[in-house]
């Protein structure tokens, strides 16, 4: 059967919908020498041999301190592939319908009203369904008439999108069928799958959440990475997209890497939810989704 999630397609911005099989209609970064101690003068023979241990000691000593600082030099190196770009806690309050407002306007961006989502069986209505309350982004899904609503929310970061990155999003959700979610990274250039798609999570709100790497390819091809994590519990979730290598981190553990025709182009981040493509939202339902706060990071 086909797993449940969301993708994107080549004629539009990426819409929740049930991944399938790929075919030809998928949619789819010299540390100083320490100076030598003068020698205490004596007999000649008693120098030499203290001239000995000081050059002994005086390389033990470089030893150490060059082991040390290439320590401290290599951690560096790795902590400095990262800079923070953009961190949101949603402090502000935004009554129901006016996201982003005057609040968070030059932050963020969203899908306008009347949008379908690719199951066709949803619209986008962020008028009707984004709000910030408590300290949390929240999408109200609803079915008031037999068309569910959802919204799809984006990151503007300062430049948009960009060429590598670390994003991370501390998020929770009603476990009600018939909805779900995709936090994903979509090419700038809107040419996929040539310039791939990387999601986490995804998944509809009543299953468990995944990882999906698409591959920069024409083809279409992808790897998923499964959890037993459902989405009705507080979680924080990582994508990590480095040079040749993307990695899925959730609450703190690896979920999966992927080394396969990783993207190379420019990706903007989206938090889209929307409705499952194989079964409908009941009449009258309700789901709330709620983001803590979001940590995006750029490549140094």
């Amino acid at each position: 059967m086909p797993d449940t999630g969301l993708i994107s397609r080549p004629d539009g911005p990426p819409r929740y919908s049930a991944l399938g099989s790929p075919g030809p209609d998928f949619r789819a970064p010299q540390p100083p020498q320490p100076p030598a101690a003068p020698s205490t003068p004596g007999p000649r023979p008693r120098r030499r041999w203290r001239r000995a241990l000081l050059s002994v000691a005086v390389l033990l000593l470089a030893m150490a301190i060059s082991s040390t600082v290439t320590v401290v030099v290599m951690r560096s190196v790795y902590a400095q592939g990262w800079r923070e770009v953009f961190r949101e806690d949603f402090d502000t309050p935004v009554p129901a319908g006016q996201f982003p407002g005057t609040t968070y306007a030059k932050r963020f961006t969203v899908y306008p009203d009347g949008w379908s989502d690719t199951s066709g069986k949803g619209r986008y209505a962020p008028s009707k369904v984004l709000s910030v309350a408590d300290g949390s982004l929240r999408w109200t899904m609803q079915n008031p008439d037999g068309t569910p609503l959802g919204a799809a929310v984006l990151p503007t970061l300062p430049t948009y999108g960009q060429i590598y990155g670390r994003y991370t999003v501390r998020f929770r959700a009603d476990a009600v069928p018939g909805y779900g979610l995709a936090f994903l990274l979509w090419p700038d250039s809107e040419k996929w799958p040539r310039d791939g798609e990387i999601d986490f999570p995804e998944g509809p709100l009543d299953g468990k959440m995944k990882a999906v790497a698409h591959y920069a390819t024409e083809k279409g091809t992808f790897k998923e990475f499964d959890t037993d994590a459902g989405f009705n519990s507080w979680h924080t979730a990582t994508i990590e997209w480095s040079p040749d290598l993307v990695t899925f981190t959730l609450d703190g553990s690896i979920v999966g890497q992927s080394t396969t025709m990783v993207p190379t182009r420019s990706m903007h981040w989206v938090l889209q939810t929307g409705t499952d493509a194989l079964r409908q939202p009941a009449l009258h339902s309700k789901a709330t989704i709620e983001v803590d706060w979001l940590e995006a990071e750029a490549w140094r």
